[in-house]
C-alpha cells in the first residue's frame, strides 16, 4: 500500500487560497447589494432623505441600467481577481478584454452614442411617454423612449423609429401652459370704445366658461394698421395642446358678440372680392 503524505504548507496554502476566492465572492456579493441600495436610493429617496428625484418610471430605468453596468464590471474584476489567486497570469486576459472593448467600440459607435443620449433624454426628462413633441422635422405624440430609439406616432397614425443619436432638436408641446393668441380684424369705421368694450366682455366669458383656459383671456390692444381694417390682439394661457380650441372659441364668440352688437365688418379688399 502507498502511504500518503500530507504536507501541511500545501494544506495551508490550498486553505488560504479558498479562503481568499470566497472573500472575493462574499465581497463582490456585498459591494453589488450595496451599490443597488445606494444607486435606488440615490434616484428614489425614502420620505425625509434628500437625493436627486426622478418621475418613478424614469427612475427605475436608469436605476436598473446603472445596476447592470456595476454588477458586470464587479463580475469581471472578480473573476481576475479568482484567476490571479489560482496563480494564472490576467494580463493576456485583461489586455485581450480591453482590444475587445476598443473593437467593439469603434465597431459600434452609433449604437453607443444612440444609448448614450437616450440615458440623457431619460435623466432630463426632455419628453415622456404621452407628451406631443416635434423632433426634427417630425412631430407626433411620444409611444415608447427606449435607450437606442424613440418611438413617434404623428397625426396620419404612422410609427416613427428615431435613432437616439441623430436627435438634436426636440420641441415639447406638453410641458407648461401654452399661449393662445387671436388677432380680430376691426373696420376703420367701428367705435373703437366700443370694440374694446364687447372684446372685453367676450374675455370674461371665455374665462368663466372654457375650462382650458389657465389665465386669462385679456386684450392686448390694436397690435396693427393695415390698410383695409386694424388687429385687435386677443391673448390667453391654456392647457397643452388646448390653444388651438381656446382659439376658435374666442373668435367664434367675438363673431356673435359683432353681430350683435352691429360692429361694422372690414372692408373686403380688392384682391378677396
Amino acid at each position: 500500500m502507498l502511504d500518503v503524505v500530507f504536507d501541511p504548507a500545501l494544506i495551508v496554502g490550498i486553505g488560504t487560497k479558498m479562503l481568499r476566492i470566497a472573500v472575493i465572492i462574499v465581497g463582490a456579493a456585498a459591494v453589488i447589494k450595496i451599490s443597488r441600495s445606494i444607486i435606488s436610493r440615490l434616484f428614489i429617496p425614502h420620505t425625509g432623505i434628500k437625493g436627486f428625484y426622478l418621475e418613478e418610471k424614469r427612475a427605475r430605468t436608469l436605476s436598473v441600467l446603472l445596476v447592470s453596468i456595476v454588477r458586470y464590471l464587479l463580475y469581471f474584476i472578480a473573476g481576475v481577481m479568482i484567476l490571479q489567486e489560482c496563480n494564472v497570469d490576467t494580463t493576456s486576459i485583461v489586455a485581450g478584454a480591453g482590444v475587445i472593448g476598443l473593437a467593439l467600440g469603434v465597431g459600434a459607435q452609433s449604437l453607443i452614442k444612440d444609448v448614450i443620449t437616450g440615458f440623457f433624454i431619460i435623466l432630463e426628462d426632455q419628453y415622456s411617454v404621452g407628451d406631443y413633441v416635434v423632433i426634427m422635422d417630425m412631430a407626433g405624440t411620444v409611444e415608447e423612449i427606449g435607450f437606442r430609439a424613440t418611438k413617434l406616432r404623428d397625426a396620419n397614425g404612422v410609427l416613427h423609429f428615431i435613432p437616439n443619436g441623430a436627435i438634436s432638436r426636440t420641441s415639447n408641446y406638453t410641458r407648461g401652459h401654452m399661449q393662445a393668441v387671436v388677432n380680430i380684424p376691426v373696420a376703420y369705421t367701428a367705435d373703437i370704445s366700443q370694440v374694446l368694450s364687447i372684446l372685453e366682455a367676450a374675455c370674461s366669458w371665455i374665462a368663466e366658461n372654457i375650462p382650458e383656459v389657465v389665465e386669462g383671456p385679456r386684450v392686448v390692444g390694436i397690435v396693427d394698421f393695415r390698410s383695409y381694417d386694424m388687429l385687435v390682439r386677443i391673448a390667453a394661457q391654456t392647457e397643452p395642446l388646448k390653444q388651438g380650441a381656446v382659439e376658435t372659441a374666442i373668435r367664434h364668440k367675438v363673431r356673435l358678440m359683432f353681430n350683435e352688437a352691429g360692429i361694422p365688418a372690414p372692408a373686403v379688399r380688392p384682391e378677396q372680392s
